[in-house]
């Protein structure tokens, strides 16, 4: 069976390049499959928030809630950002609290992907039923402003790292399922789907072979934006003393336990809130950077 056309939003260049004399392939060649100088920065900016996060205290002499000094210890070479109100290092904190920040927003978002993509497939390629069903139950969620549903669902369920992530990706789920429709219906009317469904293929094979690479760039923006919004939110929930639960840190409950702090010890709100800063930047850059040179894939 052959395979589906690739849509592409970028108009088609008439005059086809040749390669160079080096062989090797024109630089406007190479910059189709080059997302931008955005994009690498971005992912420049969570790898090193990553590897700070899983291989730095590997190398710290002190543990997360290990008190390692004198309360409220100025930056110097044995504690590198200081101690913070009990006298635990604040670096090492900071490192392990973004292990629980970015594994839950990464894990909330992708969790968010497949169910709302699964969502939005069925509801683009099933009956007129079928669609009104789910996309009034997407429409619902979306009524509900996110930290309200947020705050809603954690209140109900005791707070935890997995109650979080199922309520994180509850509320990007929508934004996935209407990406995915829209696309679906857009692209379902098109010749190559329509011969397929003529030819007596099948639902899903239509979905994976024609849909889905058509779809996916979309995906991928989407879920870089929601990275973005999903670890945002948790440190609102942290903050607000309904996230992830003491002793386990994250950078939400690191920035409410410093701000009675901020005149006399500014380095522990500072940190914490640069780190959120910092994350939201990158996945917010990867995204944009996909938006604007997007290309379907076959």
């Amino acid at each position: 069976m052959s395979q589906s056309p690739v849509l592409s939003d970028a108009p088609a260049d008439p005059s086809p390049k040749e390669s160079t004399a080096d062989g090797s392939a024109p630089r406007s060649r190479l910059r189709r499959y080059w997302p931008g100088v955005g994009v690498a920065f971005g992912l420049g900016i969570l790898v090193a928030l990553f590897a700070m996060a899983y291989v730095a205290p590997l190398i710290r002499p002190f543990s997360a809630n290990e008190v390692a000094g004198a309360p409220f210890s100025p930056p110097d070479g044995t504690h590198w950002l200081g101690t913070d109100d009990l006298g635990r290092d604040y670096f090492v904190r900071l490192c392990v609290a973004g292990r629980t920040s970015l594994s839950i927003a990464l894990a909330g978002s992708l969790l968010a992907l497949v169910a709302g993509s699964a969502v939005g497939f069925a509801a683009g390629v099933g009956g007129r039923w079928l669609d009104t069903l789910l996309m009034g139950g997407v429409d619902l969620l979306l009524s509900f402003p996110s930290l309200l549903l947020g705050l809603a669902a954690v209140t109900v369920f005791s707070p935890s790292m997995t109650t979080l992530i199922a309520v994180l990706s509850l509320v990007s789920l929508p934004h996935f399922a209407r990406i995915v429709r829209a696309r679906c219906l857009e692209v379902r009317e098109l010749e190559f789907v329509l011969s397929a469904r003529i030819s007596g293929v099948r639902s899903s094979v239509i979905v994976l072979k024609h849909l889905l690479p058509n779809v996916l760039p979309l995906m991928m923006v989407q879920l870089a934006n929601s990275a973005a919004i999903v670890i945002l939110l948790e440190s609102a929930l942290s903050y607000l003393g309904l996230g992830v639960q003491p002793p386990t840190p994250s950078w939400g409950r690191m920035v409410a336990e410093a701000q009675n702090y901020l005149t006399d010890s500014p380095w522990l709100v500072l940190g914490a809130g640069g780190a959120l800063l910092l994350s939201s930047v990158g996945w917010g850059l990867i995204g944009e950077g996909f938006a604007v040179s997007r290309r379907s894939v076959v």
